[in-house]
């Protein structure tokens, strides 16, 4: 019973970090390009909107992506892959700081209209594409993180026996 745990707990983690990763590819990839363009006209409708809804659904995702990484870490003590398992607890834990801690006050002061005109909401902009270009690096290595602990280990609920 503990092994399905442990493996319910990794395949948790893996879930939140492909989504992680995948909305940080998705923004860099295809939002950016259009981001360069908002006017203060349109930047409720392009950037308020899926920023809002990234925030909400990360809000619910990540705070039990700490639990299961501390889980990974305790569960691999005295293992090899504990060096994975510490590097996926630190990767949230990095991406959760640069995004709690520094682009949250970014996006409140874009949603907030606290900017002035283009010249202002530019270099905001900017700055937040930035600070995201961070998490688009954490989040990746986060995920292939993770993947890597499950392709070590193989047979992931035999090993975990």
């Amino acid at each position: 019973m503990k092994e399905t745990w442990l493996l319910i707990n990794t395949l948790y983690f893996l879930y939140g970090a492909t989504m992680y990763m995948g909305t940080m590819w998705v923004l860099r990839l295809f939002l950016y390009p259009t981001w360069r363009v908002l006017t203060p006209e349109n930047v409720d409708d392009h950037f308020r909107v899926p920023t809002t809804l990234a925030t909400k659904f990360f809000t619910v995702v990540v705070p039990p992506m700490f639990i299961s990484g501390i889980i990974l870490v305790w569960s691999e003590w005295g293992h090899w892959y504990v060096v994975l398992s510490a590097v996926c607890l630190a990767g949230i834990f990095m991406l959760t700081w640069v995004g709690q801690g520094i682009i949250v006050p970014v996006n409140k002061r874009i949603r907030g209209g606290e900017f002035d005109g283009m010249a202002g909401l530019t270099p905001l902009l900017v700055r937040w594409m930035k600070l995201n270009d961070i998490r688009f690096v954490g989040a990746t290595i986060t995920w292939a993180a993770i993947v890597w602990y499950i392709v070590a280990k193989g047979d992931l609920l035999g090993a975990l026996k």
